[in-house]
């Protein structure tokens, strides 16, 4: 059911009818799901949604419905914000960083760590509170575990690493 819901919830986001949390809850109770304004608030959170300014004003869209000039900036501050929100820990393992997350919310995680465009990422494989990142050699680990962890801790750092590589 709540498969079904994100599905629904992707199909109103690409279709661009998406301006407010209460349209995508209008249009979501019509597609059959019964929600609330809290309930589409996670659900735009888990598919990576981000509002931004569109045909019609602001609007949201999905992550890769952001044009890439203006979505570096916004998806590094994406994934700063969802390191605080949600990684209890970020460490290294060799060439790969470790990210403990809140239970459910890995692959909502690995996803704003994908679509950063962080250059020491190689690749994510995400669990249910687990996210094995793949980077290229130990240095480049500890590298993301210095601004990672420290975003997971509530800095800046991230929005000016990755900032800087936009």
């Amino acid at each position: 059911m709540r498969s079904d819901r994100l599905k629904d919830l992707v199909r109103i986001l690409r279709a661009g009818h998406a301006a407010t949390q209460q349209e995508i809850a209008a249009a979501l109770r019509d597609a059959g799901h019964d929600v609330t304004q809290a309930t589409v608030s996670r659900d735009l959170q888990e598919v990576g949604a981000v509002k931004m300014r569109g045909a019609r004003g602001l609007e949201y869209r999905l992550p890769d419905e952001v044009p890439r000039t203006a979505g570096g900036e916004l998806m590094a501050r994406n994934l700063r914000r969802t390191l605080q929100d949600f990684a209890l820990d970020v460490r290294a393992a060799a060439t790969l960083v470790i990210v403990v997350t809140a239970p459910g919310h890995a692959s909502a995680v690995a996803r704003a760590i994908d679509l950063a465009g962080t250059e020491e990422v190689v690749g994510t494989v995400a669990g249910d509170d687990t996210i094995f990142v793949a980077t290229g050699s130990q240095q480049a680990a500890e590298r993301l575990v210095d601004r990672w962890g420290s975003a997971s801790a509530g800095t800046n750092e991230i929005t000016q690493a990755e900032g800087e590589r936009s």
